[in-house]
Order: structure tokens, then sequence, then C-alpha cells
């Protein structure tokens, strides 16, 4: 005996239609260029976009204080150079007491840096 009871057919199956949207400009060629990573993928424009939104990683821009940290780094490189320049004319003798100060900055200000960044990639997960 068959049961008259209906089956839905799994491939049938309708979706919950998306409702929002969210809408970004962009030029031509940003166009293009995810036109193509999508076509690349084999999926639609609208599903690499929502993917990509979804699952992309946004990275922060440099904040104002590490720009002043990395601005003193340059410094201090060009310090360096300059040292470099007078070994190289008077002798490493002479300016040896300076780099060895000099590295003790550097790696102050790279562990600064470091610590920093480190930091913020805690607080972000």
């Amino acid at each position: 005996m068959l049961n008259n009871k209906i089956i839905p057919d799994k491939n049938k199956v309708r979706k919950k239609p998306k409702e929002k949207v969210v809408s970004a400009r962009i030029s031509g060629i940003e166009y293009m260029a995810l036109k193509k990573r999508a076509k690349d993928a084999g999926v639609s424009l609208s599903k690499f976009a929502r993917s990509v939104l979804l699952t992309g990683k946004v990275v922060q821009r440099i904040s104002k204080s590490d720009a002043d940290i990395l601005r003193k780094l340059s410094g201090e490189a060009n310090n360096l150079n300059q040292l470099a320049r007078t070994a190289n004319r008077e002798g490493f003798k002479n300016v040896a007491s300076d780099v060895i100060s000099l590295r003790g900055i550097m790696v102050g200000i790279i562990n600064q840096l470091s610590n920093d960044w480190k930091s913020y990639e805690k607080s972000s997960v």
C-alpha cells in the first residue's frame, strides 16, 4: 500500500531570499578584477563578494603612535648611516661606543613596535 504523504524533492527546497543590500563604489578596473576573481573561483560575483565580506580579514591602518615610532626608527637608521661613514673615514674604534648605544636605542624601538602589534593581534581575535 502506498503512503500518500508528499515528500519534498531535496533539490527543490527553497532557500530564504536575500533581502539586504550592501553597496560600495569601486572603479572599473576594480570591478573587472572582482569579476575575474569570481569567475576563477567558479561563483557569481554576488556569492564571491558575500564570501569575501564574511570571511575576509581587514588590516587596520597604522596608528599615529606607530607612525611616530617608525619615524624614530628611520631617524636612528639615518644616524647609523652617519656613524658608518665616520667609521669608514676615521676607523671603527672612534665610533664603537656610539654604535653600541645606538643599537640599544634601535632594539628598544623595535621591541616597542613588536609589543604594540602583538597586543593588537591578541585584542582583535
